[in-house]
């Protein structure tokens, strides 16, 4: 473990997991747990259940499940490094190099310097824009109409039409050339050596929402291809998990509570140009589960202004099933054909843009029009129509909200609303296997562990030693012993940490599981039940020294030699005493209750 385990006390301690998870996941009350639809895989009925009490998360439908460290690594795809330290950040807990020990430091101190590097570069590109060699780019902008609030707001520069500009000025700062390839700056020669990879380019960098530069988007400024250049995948940097302009639109999105999509760099800028601050761009790629995330943190609800062309269309359509798995209100503002959100607001103004979510279309209703148009209401047209929507249908998680556009196609299409549920709901979109419940092999030492979990304190550590040195599952022996740690090192059961120091995924999942699954009303007091783990243990104990006799009376037998078969006789029977013991006293104490 990189982290100590003091400073992921102090982690866990301040990051409340019911707080982290609830800003990603719409949570509700179920006796001391929390219960909503798990962010991992599409459901429609909760299986994800979070312990405040205990500080992890379990999903009965994927297995998914840990602490909130873990909860952050799985949501945002990060190192458990990476989870610790963003976790740290925003609840103002200093973490150094030092504790994430060698490789974690290690590996820091690169991202640092990757950094440092992206932030050099983004400078260099500020600044050539509005130098001589920059003459190219600005006479672009200036085609474009973009003003210098704009320019100055985004970053905005240029990469001059040479091989090695960057790579001097890298090299000038003593930056290492071979961590800017790893940043996407620099590309390596055949025969040695790097070039630039971004020249005669207006530079558009990408920053994370916290306002780092993280990657760059280039535009050519003359011939040649590919028009749009990005940052390849870094260690900064991962596609399909950023939005562009998020730094510049926070503070708007938080006053309108509504977040323009849109598809290019140039579509944002132009709008900004025209005072519509609450915009983002998905960096021209398809959009991604991850970045409807993002979205849904950044506002309640978000309107999608896509190109007014068919590519348009289907981009937006293929984003739909993932706003309705993240539960994400979405609505659509189509474009007049040929349009795009750029040339329409010069040629229109930002009217349009004013109350968006008002001008918008409701997505399955724009879905709807859109597939009438692509395939008519004839019978084959219509049967069509109902193939085509099931996936969208089912990504719907709110049976209210299923209910009412289940209503609205059956009455475009004119088909009979019971016949339309059956053929829209008939396949699952995830496979059944992934998502039936977990059935947990509970026998005794499970049993056992789920009552150690779910009971701290109940029974002396001396006694869980002495339980885990008798546990034949080697599994189950190493959380027992982790158990016995974290009395002994911490004087309390924290869960969290327990989560954290077991290193194979599986034991991960069914602690969590054990901890989390429902447990009987009533029962036992834990001190009942504690004697009554005594009692199963040593019958065990009993019954295993009992098999092992047998095969010494039977050796005895067959022996010529029996000197010995009296004394094991002997010890048979008092093995059989005290099992018959054992065993009314167990069923005394279950009449009792």
């Amino acid at each position: 473990m990189l982290i100590p385990d003091d400073k992921l006390l102090e982690i866990k301690d301040a990051a409340s997991i019911a707080e982290v998870v609830g800003q990603y996941v719409k949570l509700v009350q179920k006796g001391r747990n929390l219960l909503g639809l798990c962010p991992f895989h599409s459901e429609t009925k909760p299986s994800f259940t979070v312990s405040p009490d205990k500080g992890i998360f379990y999903c009965f439908g994927c297995q998914a499940g840990g602490n909130v460290i873990s909860f952050m690594m799985q949501y945002h795809r990060l190192s458990f490094a990476e989870a610790a330290q963003e976790l740290a950040r925003r609840y103002g807990i200093p973490i150094t190099f030092k504790d994430l020990g060698p490789e974690g430091a290690q590996r820091a101190k690169k991202r640092q310097t990757l950094q440092e590097i992206v932030t050099q570069a983004a400078s260099f590109f500020a600044a050539t824009l509005k130098a001589p060699e920059g003459k190219a780019g600005r006479d672009y902008l200036e085609k474009r109409k973009m003003t210098p609030e704009v320019i100055r707001d985004f970053h905005l520069g240029f990469a001059p039409d040479e091989w090695d500009g960057l790579k001097r000025h890298l090299t000038n700062r003593g930056l290492s050339l071979e961590l800017a390839q790893d940043a996407g700056l620099l590309v390596a020669k055949a025969q040695g050596g790097y070039y630039d990879r971004f020249r005669s380019r207006v530079i558009f960098p990408i920053h994370d929402r916290h306002g780092k530069v993280v990657a760059f988007g280039g535009r050519i400024v003359g011939e040649g291809e590919p028009k749009y250049l990005n940052s390849p995948e870094s260690p900064l940097y991962t596609k399909g998990r950023h939005l562009y302009g998020v730094p510049q639109a926070q503070e708007a999105l938080r006053k309108t509570e509504t977040a323009l999509v849109v598809e290019g760099y140039l579509d944002l800028l132009a709008l900004r140009v025209h005072g519509v601050a609450n915009v983002v761009a998905t960096l021209g790629t398809a959009l991604t589960r991850e970045q409807v995330r993002l979205l849904k943190n950044l506002a309640p609800k978000a309107v999608m202004v896509y190109d007014g062309d068919a590519a348009g269309s289907r981009a937006m359509r293929r984003a739909f099933p993932l706003f309705a798995q993240e539960g994400l209100p979405v609505r659509v503002l189509p474009l007049p054909a040929g349009m795009d959100p750029d040339t329409y607001v010069f040629a229109h103004g930002p009217e349009l843009f004013d109350s968006p979510w008002e001008a918008a279309q409701p997505w399955f209703a724009y879905l709807l029009d859109e597939l009438v148009k692509e395939h008519g209401l004839d019978i084959e047209g219509r049967v069509r129509i109902s193939e085509e929507l099931r996936p969208y249908f089912q990504a719907v998680a709110d049976p209210v909200e299923q209910a009412l556009w289940l209503k609205v196609a059956a009455e475009r299409l004119e088909v009979d609303e019971a016949a339309l549920r059956r053929s829209l709901t008939s396949l699952s979109p995830i496979t059944k296997s992934r998502l039936s419940p977990v059935k947990l092999d509970v026998n005794l030492e499970k049993r056992l562990l789920k009552w150690v979990l779910n009971h701290p304190g109940a029974a002396p550590v001396e006694e869980l030693e002495d339980w885990a040195l008798d546990l034949e599952d080697q599994e189950l022996q190493e959380i027992m012993a982790l158990i016995v740690r974290s009395y002994r090192e911490h004087g309390v059961l924290d869960h969290g940490l327990l989560i954290q120091q077991v290193e194979a995924e599986p034991l991960r999942q069914q602690i969590c599981a054990l901890t989390l699954g429902e447990e009987e009303l009533g029962g036992p007091s834990p001190e009942c039940m504690a004697a009554h783990w005594r009692r199963d243990f040593r019958m065990r104990r009993l019954k295993k020294a009992q098999q092992d006799l047998k095969a010494r009376v039977d050796q005895a037998v067959r022996s010529p030699d029996n000197e010995d078969l009296m004394a094991l006789l002997a010890q048979q029977q008092e093995i059989a005493r005290q099992l018959e013991a054992l065993k009314q006293v167990s069923t005394t104490k279950g009449e009792d209750g």
